[in-house]
């Protein structure tokens, strides 16, 4: 009799011990919004507790396309395909219909760059550590440590260095006009930017100054997306929409972005190629005579390997822009004897503003 009300009794024990075990969870997760909020007061609002289950939901679902996109993707630009790609030389002065000046701005060093990117002796162990306790940590929120990598410490520090640049002036006379339009440059020059978040805080922390004076927004385009099978390209911001950006009062205070050339995250038929030919339609139709655009290191190397005239030699097409290095050049558009449309990037005109090529 007391074995059948024991059996009887467990269905219900279950149930309670489940409800006040979500009990539990919702409250802790209440906890650390509360703490979230008191350790980051000009940061944007996390979800709410009921929100979630959708966050984790749409992160899932971003996880298992970067899993997919990084075994099946052929983003990158391979040497075969850079080859077939026509020599941008036969596109003379003649021929030149319109140009667009480009000014390129890689963004500071990442999350997944500072894990990655600086060796596999025995610090790495800790630096894989730390961000997967990150990881944890940002689960229920918006944001993530490997997903959309964001800025890392020193990457924040770079861009405050660039800033800092931006407002003392420079001496260099080749890049004093590009110069001039990164700090003064509203109305006659656009900001672009990836939808990448650690690129589009490199370009609002950079820029700052000019952004309270002008209140322009900052457009993003999904053909900047990052050339790259990693998961850390993998984009957080929705189609058309515009990424939650904390870590620096520069972006905590009201900055404007415009999402309408965000198509969303780069698929296994938009490759890097196709992106790439894509921008450059898309620069060369531009109204503005300048465009500011912040992106990623293989994405700014292939794009000058791409347009070049395959004869001419220079060092952007073997190594990558430092963090937070800002080059300069001048994008031509015109059409062949055939009536081809062609993009050229002029050799002449290239121009380190600030920071350079890394060494290597």
């Amino acid at each position: 009799m007391l074995a059948a009300t024991a059996d009887e009794l467990m269905p219900t024990v279950e149930i309670v011990a489940w409800v006040v075990l979500i009990f539990l969870l919702l409250r802790i997760l209440q906890k650390l919004q509360q703490i979230h909020a008191l350790l980051r007061p000009n940061a944007p609002a996390p979800p709410s507790i009921f929100g979630v289950p959708g966050v984790l939901l749409r992160k899932a679902k971003i996880t298992a396309g970067g899993l997919v996109y990084l075994v099946l993707s052929k983003d990158k630009v391979s040497k075969r395909k850079l080859a077939s790609v026509p020599d941008f030389a036969e596109l003379d002065g003649m021929h030149v219909e319109r140009q667009r000046r480009i000014i390129f701005i890689r963004h500071g060093e990442s999350m997944w760059n500072l894990v990655f990117n600086r060796g596999f002796k025995p610090s790495f162990l800790l630096r894989l550590a730390r961000a997967l306790l990150m990881e944890l940590w940002q689960l229920p929120f918006d944001d993530s440590t490997f997903l959309d990598s964001p800025l890392s410490p020193l990457g924040f520090e770079q861009c405050e260095q660039l800033r800092t640049f931006l407002k003392t002036g420079i001496s260099e006379p080749a890049a004093r006009d590009d110069f001039d339009t990164l700090v003064n440059g509203e109305g006659r020059s656009l900001l672009v930017s990836s939808q990448l978040r650690r690129a589009a805080a490199t370009l609002a922390i950079a820029v700052q100054e000019r952004l309270c004076r002008s209140h322009e927004p900052i457009f993003l385009h999904s053909s900047c997306q990052e050339i790259s099978r990693n998961v850390d390209t993998q984009s957080l911001t929705a189609k058309n929409g515009t990424p939650t950006l904390s870590g620096n009062p520069a972006l905590e205070s009201g900055i404007s972005f415009d999402g309408r050339f965000n198509a969303g995250n780069k698929s296994l038929a938009f490759t890097g190629a196709a992106r790439l030919s894509d921008f450059a339609q898309w620069a060369s139709e531009r109204p503005e005579p300048t465009l500011i655009v912040a992106g990623h290191s293989l994405w700014f190397r292939t794009f000058f390997q791409t347009f070049l005239p395959k004869s001419f030699k220079h060092m952007c097409k073997e190594r990558k822009i430092v963090n937070c290095g800002t080059v300069g050049f001048t994008l031509q558009t015109g059409r062949t004897p055939e009536g081809d449309v062609r993009h050229r990037i002029d050799p002449q005109s290239i121009v380190v503003v600030y920071g350079g090529f890394s060494a290597k």
